[in-house]
């Protein structure tokens, strides 16, 4: 297999396109921006009358056109990639689930990734975690809200909660923990800005990352790619703000061995802190 060479870890603004016909987009105009305003199908005929006079797409040259980039994504994250990085249309494929999970145990993952490699040719693999996810806002509290499918996806996420020796983490943990007053704990979610949530939000994303490295087929590739075959995919760990829009790189990403990883123009997040103790209270 033979993919293209790796581009810098730069995605490309999208041109904008205006329609001619302004009688039509008059007759549009009125078509919510609020989520809360959609209710019916109706909703959804109406955008996608705005789509067809505005996007103007060419599937022909879609499909002729691999995409660059792949993303492990959240369900809860209501902006996708291409809004987030405002690229072209197709430029990006998504795996989604709940928190942006990888797992080599889940055989959706795998297989999502093994046709992104293997059949789109795909150049860049990017996990990207969010601040203020209620999938990891759940793996914290554990809520019996929460229905026992979701809290038993997102365990591999209390785990971490539970064990992780990063200072941010630790002080959250510590401070929902039963003390005078607060006999059972803080049972509430943490505020989205909290640095422990936010933390946890980060080392998931590194979670995920360190697993594709070690445990997915893109690791067997590198290991049995031969001479003639250059399989040149690098896996990337980001973070997106909803509220400033920024997206942070968590300085974890990887490449084929002997392959230097290309620039990455996103901001570093803060090297994690541990806090070393011989017993976790």
């Amino acid at each position: 297999m033979t993919l293209v060479s790796a581009r810098p870890l730069v995605l490309p603004a999208s041109t904008p396109v205006v329609a001619n016909d302004r009688t039509a987009q008059s007759s549009l105009s009125s078509f919510p921006n609020s989520t809360s305003k959609l209710h019916t199908l109706n909703d959804l005929y109406l955008g996608n009358q705005k789509f067809r006079q505005t996007a103007r797409i060419n599937a022909e040259k879609l499909a002729d056109e691999p995409p660059p980039f792949m993303f492990f994504g959240c369900v809860d994250n209501r902006l996708n990639p291409s809004t987030i990085f405002n690229v072209p249309t197709g430029s990006i494929i998504s795996h989604n689930n709940i928190a942006n999970q990888y797992s080599s145990k889940d055989p959706s993952a795998e297989a999502a990734v093994a046709y992104a490699i293997e059949s789109l040719h795909v150049q860049h693999i990017i996990i990207l975690g969010h601040y203020g996810c209620k999938g990891v806002e759940t793996a914290i509290t554990k809520s019996s809200k929460a229905a026992r499918l979701v809290r038993n996806w997102v365990k591999r996420i209390s785990d971490l909660y539970a064990n992780s020796r990063r200072r941010e983490i630790v002080r959250l943990r510590d401070s929902r923990l039963p003390q005078r007053g607060k006999d059972n704990g803080v049972n509430t979610p943490p505020p989205a800005d909290d640095a422990g949530f936010r933390a946890l939000v980060e080392e998931n994303v590194k979670k995920g990352v360190k697993e594709l490295r070690k445990h997915s087929i893109l690791t067997k590739a590198y290991s049995s790619a031969k001479s003639d075959k250059h399989i040149d995919v690098f896996v990337h760990g980001l973070v997106f703000d909803e509220v400033t829009g920024e997206v942070q790189d968590l300085h974890v990403s990887f490449g084929p061995p002997g392959k230097q990883i290309p620039h990455i123009p996103f901001k570093a997040v803060a090297a994690a802190k541990n806090i070393h103790r011989k017993k976790h209270r």
